[in-house]
Formats: structure tokens, sequence, C-alpha cells
């Protein structure tokens, strides 16, 4: 073999290691395997969505169930965000959602009118994304969810069940006021769990079977996501893959209600983050908070946009 083509030969190997390492990198290799070619090409990698291809980032987002858009509001605003909500905590007549776990974290509600203008930048920046997945949207939650140091993980849970196909697809937008690490208890996802919100727990709890949760009624506001959950089992015997939504100030996660996730354990600092829902057309699926049902239920989000 000659010179010149020991040399083409090593340059290909070379080529072929680093396309796959960087295959493995952004979860996309599963594709390459199942010969999925064009869906490989359609995706963004799910932490990493680019606001300039709205296609890629909706097909993303229904593949995986979240997903991370990178610097959508800058510091200036995440910092006038962090002193109102400041202000709020400091109220003695703020009012709190009712979410799991809630031992050392809250869901403090917020007055819609304070934060209008921080969800219109969002909003525009992700009006054909609203259009396509919830068309003529309404804003359902307005919220901060704030986590403190030795807080327990949640229960895995979904935000809403989902009864009938007439039920509106809900969808939550939360910015991260401050970099948020593996550490501070960031969103825990398993990726593409949305697509089984339809069926029953049960007929995956006797395919694998699996033993019903052991967590008791004393358990529900403290060490309930310790332990073992039925739900938690299922989506590793699916192999759904387990994420953290670890970002940067003004990185927004996007979260649809049927994927299954949770608030992980904080171990080092508070962390809050700014969120609001949007739900589409149709009935009022249940379990979410629908923090601004009695006040606000009739605004839509072209209204304040």
């Amino acid at each position: 073999m000659k010179y010149v083509d020991v040399i083409i030969l090593i340059l290909v190997l070379i080529t072929i290691i680093v396309l796959i390492k960087l295959l493995i990198k952004f979860n996309l290799l599963k594709y390459c395997k199942n010969n999925q070619v064009e869906k490989f090409i359609s995706l963004f990698p799910w932490n990493k969505c680019n606001l300039n291809n709205s296609t890629r980032m909706v097909d993303t987002f229904n593949e995986y169930g979240c997903i991370i858009v990178p610097r959508v509001l800058d510091k200036d605003d995440c910092n006038e965000i962090k002193k109102l909500i400041s202000i709020e905590r400091s109220q003695k007549t703020f009012e709190l959602g009712d979410i799991n776990s809630n031992y050392k974290r809250i869901d403090l509600v917020l007055p819609l009118k304070k934060y209008e203008i921080f969800i219109k930048k969002i909003y525009k920046k992700l009006s054909f994304f609203c259009d396509k997945l919830i068309p003529r949207a309404k804003i359902v939650e307005c919220a901060s969810l704030i986590s403190y140091p030795g807080c327990y993980p949640q229960i895995w849970h979904s935000d809403t069940d989902y009864i009938s196909d007439n039920d509106g697809n809900l969808i939550s937008f939360g910015i991260a006021l401050s970099d948020v690490t593996d550490d501070m208890g960031p969103l825990e996802v398993y990726l593409s769990s949305n697509k089984i919100h339809n069926i029953p727990e049960e007929n995956f709890q006797k395919k694998y079977s699996l033993s019903d949760d052991s967590i008791g009624d004393n358990d529900i506001d403290i060490l309930d996501g310790t332990k073992y959950q039925v739900t938690n089992e299922i989506c590793k015997k699916m192999g759904f893959q387990h994420v953290k939504c670890a970002c940067n100030i003004g990185d927004l996660v996007i979260w649809s209600s049927k994927v299954i996730h949770r608030g992980g354990a904080n171990t080092k600092r508070e962390r809050a983050i700014f969120y609001f829902s949007l739900l589409g057309e149709g009935n009022i699926p249940e379990g979410a908070t629908y923090s601004l049902k009695d006040v606000d239920k009739d605004t839509w989000i072209k209204d304040i946009c």
C-alpha cells in the first residue's frame, strides 16, 4: 500500500470516529441504528434548540417532550424578574400552588399583570412554536418554582391526566433566573415519555411484573421522591433517557404536561425559575395547578402580546 493511501485511510478512520463521538454526545446515535436518517437530520439536540428553525424545534419537542432553548432572555430581564419575585415573597398575602413534595420547595403564584412584559418577550420569539402546538392558547399559570437546599426530589409525575382526545394541550415555559447546575435541583425528565401519556400505568405494571408504589401518606410531603416508584421503574424498563435540565441564566426550558418529570434534589443553594403555562384549544385536562384559573381564566396569549 502506498504512503498516500495509508494517510487517506487514517484520515477516513479519524473522521468516522469523530462523527460517532458527536452522535453519542448529542444522543442521536439511536436514529442511525434504526435507519431513521431523515429523523436524525430533522432534530436538534434536545438541550440546544435553535429559534432560527421552527420546524426542527417543533419536531424536537414532539419527539422528546422537553427542550431547552438557550439565551431567550438577557441577564437584565432575569435580574428584574428576580427582584419582582423577591417583593412577592415578602408580602404576607402571597399564594402558593399545590405541588408534589413541597418540603423546602414552593410554587409561588405571581400576578400576571407584573410579568406580562416578560411573557410577551418570550412569546414573540416562540410565536411559531405556540401557534403550531397550542393554537389560540390561554395563559393558565404564572408562578415561580423555588427550591431550597435540603429539598428532596419530587415523585415522578406528569402534570396532567388526559381523559379525552378533546382535552387541550398544556405546555409550560420556564426561564432560568440564574445558572442552574445539576446539584441545584433542576427539572429532571425522562425524554420521550410524553408518548405514553394515554396508556394506563397498570398495563406496564403487568407487562414488566412491577409492584405497586411503596409511597405512604406520611411520605407525600417529605420523603416520597427518594422511595420506590412504579412510574420510575416503567421509564427505566422502556429505556427512556433520564436527563437533568441544567442550564444558564436566561435559558428557556419548555416541557409538555404529558412528559414524566420531577423537580430534583437541591444540595447546593436556592434555585428559582419563572414559569408560565399555556393551554391550547379544548377541554381543560385535570392535574395542573391552574394558578390563574379564577382571575385570568379568559386571558389569551395574543391579548397581551
